[in-house]
This record gives C-alpha cells, sequence and structure tokens, in this order.
C-alpha cells in the first residue's frame, strides 16, 4: 500500500513538471529578428540608417600585393617549408576575375592565364653580359630568385656612379630535405616550425572570421550578408587547396655544364652597380628560365574552383554589400582589413624563411670610393674571395673607356689576383707591399712615364696598394 502511494506520488510530481515546463515554454520563446519561414532577398530601401556599402568596391580594386600573393599561390617557391596562405584582402578578388577574362578574350591556342599572372610579377633586369657571348639581354628577377631583391636594392653612399653590389650566383638545387636542414641549422627547429605555424594560424583565423559572418547572417536572417560570406568561404577554401600543389613552375631547359665564371652587370637608373658573378651554366639557366603551366584534371579543376569562386566573391562583394545590414557590412570590412594586414605579417615570415632555406648568400658592397677605379680595384681585389671579380672585363662590359691605359690596368688586375688566389700576398694589411706586388706595379708606372696619363698610371698604382694594405697606406699619410 505504501509502496503505490509512493508510485503515485512520484507520478504526480512528474506531470506537474512537465506542465510547469510546457507553460514556461509558452510564455517564453526564443525567435529570430525575422521568422527564417518568412526570410527573403529584398532590396534595401534608404532610411536613416548608417550604411556602408560604397565601401564594397574595395573587394576588386586593383591592389599589387594581391597580384604578388596570388603568383605566391600559384607558384609557391618552398611549399617544403610552408603553406602559402592566400588572403581575402583589399582587391584579392581582382586576379581570378581578370583570370577568367583571359580565358573568355583567348584565342584556341593561348598563353594560360596563371602564366599571364605570375608573369606579372617578373622583373626584366637589363644587362650587358658575357654569357654565352652576350646573348642574353635580360636576366628575370621573380619569386624563383627573390633572394636577390636586396641586392639590387642596395642602398647607395653620396657617390652612386662608383658604388658597386656584386653577388655570387649559384644554382638553387637543393631537396626539400636540405632546405628544412638549412632552415632548422640557421634559425632552429623551434622557430621554424613557429614561423610555419603562424602563417596557418593566420590564414585559420581569416578563415574563422568569414564562417563567424555567415553565421551572424543566418541568426539576423540576412540572406544577402549569408550569400556573401559563403562564397568567400568557399574561395579561402579553393585557396587552401591550391596552397598544397604546384600550379606553375619553371621551365628550366637542357643547359651544357660549364664551370667558367661569367658575369652580368646592371646598371641602376637611380645609381649604382649591381654585377653578378656565376658559373656560365648557372647564369644561362637562370637567364633562359621561364613559367611553365602542364594541365592535368587536378590543376584544371583547382584552377577553375579559384577563378569562379573568386570572380563569384568579386561580384558579391558589390552586389551583396549594399542589401547587408550595417553591422554585417563592418564585419565584412573588418575580414577584409584583416586579410590586407595579416598578408604583410605573412610575407615577412615567409621571406625570412625562404632566405634561410637559401643558405648563406656570397655578397659584398664597394661604396663611396673617391674615383671610378678605385671602386673597380676594390672590386676586383678588395672583397671576400667568392665576390672578387678578376676575370670581368670592365671595358667590354662598357664600364671603363677603352684605353690602352685601362687594359694594361685590368692585366695588371688580373696578375695580382692571380698572385691572391697562389698565396703570393702574404704581408697584409699593414704591409709592407710584397715584392711581387711593388714590381708588378712599379713595372706598370714605368710603362707611363713622359706620357699625358703618367700622373693617372700613378693614381692606379696608390690605389691597388691602398686596397691590399690599407694600415700601411695609413700609418705611412699619418708619417
Amino acid at each position: 500500500m505504501l509502496r503505490t502511494q509512493a508510485m503515485y506520488s512520484l507520478k504526480s510530481s512528474w506531470v506537474s513538471s512537465a506542465l510547469n515546463l510546457l507553460m514556461l515554454v509558452d510564455g517564453v520563446q526564443a525567435r529570430f529578428p525575422t521568422p527564417l519561414k518568412d526570410a527573403g532577398a529584398q532590396l534595401k530601401t534608404d532610411d536613416d540608417t548608417v550604411t556602408f556599402d560604397p565601401l564594397g568596391v574595395a573587394a576588386v580594386l586593383g591592389n599589387p600585393r594581391a597580384d604578388k600573393s596570388a603568383v605566391r599561390l600559384y607558384t609557391h617557391y618552398g611549399r617544403s617549408l610552408f603553406l602559402w596562405p592566400h588572403f581575402t584582402m583589399l582587391g584579392g578578388t581582382l586576379p581570378p576575375m581578370q583570370m577568367l577574362v583571359e580565358h573568355l578574350t583567348a584565342t584556341f591556342k593561348h598563353i594560360h592565364p596563371a602564366i599571364k599572372t605570375c608573369a606579372k610579377d617578373t622583373t626584366p633586369l637589363a644587362v650587358r653580359s658575357d654569357v654565352s657571348g652576350n646573348v642574353f639581354s635580360q636576366l628575370p628577377l621573380n619569386q624563383n630568385n627573390f633572394w636577390l631583391n636586396d641586392v639590387v636594392a642596395f642602398r647607395t653612399s653620396e657617390n652612386p656612379a662608383h658604388d658597386f653590389a656584386i653577388v655570387l650566383v649559384d644554382g638553387d638545387d637543393k631537396s626539400d630535405e636540405q632546405r628544412k636542414s638549412e632552415v632548422q641549422l640557421r634559425i632552429g627547429g623551434f622557430w621554424w616550425r613557429f614561423g610555419k605555424w603562424s602563417l596557418d594560424l593566420l590564414s585559420l583565423i581569416n578563415g574563422s572570421m568569414l564562417l563567424v559572418g555567415m553565421v551572424f547572417s543566418v541568426l539576423t536572417a540576412d540572406i544577402w550578408g549569408f550569400t556573401l560570406f559563403v562564397i568567400y568561404i568557399c574561395h579561402w577554401l579553393a585557396s587552401v587547396l591550391i596552397s598544397l600543389f604546384a600550379m606553375v613552375d619553371t621551365h628550366e631547359p637542357k643547359i651544357k655544364k660549364d664551370k667558367t665564371w661569367k658575369y652580368a652587370v646592371y646598371e641602376r637608373e637611380e645609381g649604382g652597380t649591381v654585377i653578378f658573378k656565376g658559373y656560365q651554366e648557372t647564369l644561362e639557366r637562370w637567364a633562359r628560365s621561364t613559367w611553365e603551366y602542364k594541365p592535368s584534371w587536378k590543376k584544371e579543376c583547382l584552377h577553375w574552383l579559384w577563378v569562379l569562386t573568386g570572380t563569384l566573391s568579386g561580384i558579391a562583394s558589390c552586389a551583396c554589400m549594399v542589401n547587408m545590414r550595417s553591422d554585417l557590412q563592418l564585419g565584412f570590412l573588418a575580414v577584409l582589413i584583416y586579410s590586407s594586414l595579416a598578408e604583410i605579417v605573412a610575407t615577412r615570415i615567409g621571406r625570412t624563411l625562404q632566405e634561410k632555406a637559401h643558405g648563406e648568400i656570397s655578397k659584398a658592397e664597394v661604396l663611396n670610393k673617391p674615383s671610378r677605379t678605385a671602386a673597380i680595384i676594390h672590386a676586383t681585389l678588395g672583397v671576400i674571395p667568392g665576390c672578387r671579380l678578376t676575370g670581368l672585363n670592365w671595358i667590354e662590359m662598357r664600364l671603363l673607356p677603352a684605353w690602352p691605359l685601362f687594359r694594361d690596368m685590368q692585366d695588371l688586375l688580373k696578375e695580382i689576383g692571380v698572385m691572391q688566389e697562389n698565396g703570393m700576398i702574404l704581408a697584409g694589411e699593414y704591409g709592407p707591399p710584397d715584392p711581387p706586388v711593388n714590381t708588378v706595379c712599379t713595372s706598370f708606372v714605368d710603362e707611363y712615364k713622359g706620357d699625358p696619363l703618367h700622373g693617372l698610371a700613378k693614381r692606379i698604382r696608390d690605389e691597388i696598394i691602398g686596397t691590399l694594405y690599407p694600415q700601411y697606406c695609413e700609418m705611412g699619410s699619418e708619417k
């Protein structure tokens, strides 16, 4: 009897609790601002609310950094070290839209738009060289030889006409494992992984912001905002997928092996001269390198996915922004601004990792010399051994006039350069000058006794001695 009453009491309490819960749900209901069944795409009407829709055009404005980012995405030098994150930045939808236009307007047989996009980021350096008998008048500067950018853009002194930047161009044929080992050796495994994970995190934040925008569009029943963020998420995913594969490769034709030292001279319009030194095979391979797109079903699918989603993103940026809620408009602009800033940070991180993976760069600068001959002598005899220009014909490169004196000076510098290589110069910078150097310099000056150029010959001799024995010359001048 007692058990039956207890069970009846328990059932009564359950029924009472259920009735109370139903009454609570009936009294308090969570609703969307607009019921989802009534949500629809409606054009925004003019009212007193603040709107930011004119700023939607920022997504399709020209942005050189967006073009460079697209090139990095398709070429991606150093993919074994990190994945390049292509962000949905200001002007980020313009490259895929331009590719689509190229596809639609091109003839049946045409250069692939991806190659044309990569070519935009290639700077041809007009050079004079002795590579293959001066056949090549240009060297392409692009993502494959990014490590030369700092050398090409070196800072000149007050006498830029006498300034030289010299760089030893080596063949970058390291394997992926060698690049990883080089990075870990130079900055440590922790910092390499930190940089790699930082790039992944920047990209993940970009995608998360788009996802949050999509969720808020659903919660506010904003069809325009939902459409915009969904399309951008698809484009972001397409960029992530492309970063996993090599879309555009470097085509390097077969080159005959030749370990002869060759030189290429690039005279900058803003002043200063850059001299590239390398083996014949290395400089020829650089001069003949081009971009190459080898079609495959995987590449074509990824390429068209990226192009179409990027084009739709550009269209949606203008069409949807006009009709979105103001707070969602601000959220979308925040995505564009974040992505633009994140791309700058990612560029710095990626460049550092790539430079460390390349290894040490042999380079030297000759700055603020009082005369052209002093700069040439220092570049030939006074820089680190790997960058010395002993074999460079300054007259044929049109860096010196074709005077007999300068031809003799070139021969003299070659002779002294051979002495350096053979260890015949032993006195060091404190001197006094080694007898072989004294002998050849005196002979050079004596050839021009009684000649109007005798004073110039003596100055050249003094500049040679001053380059090889600087401390000795300073002590002599103090006395």
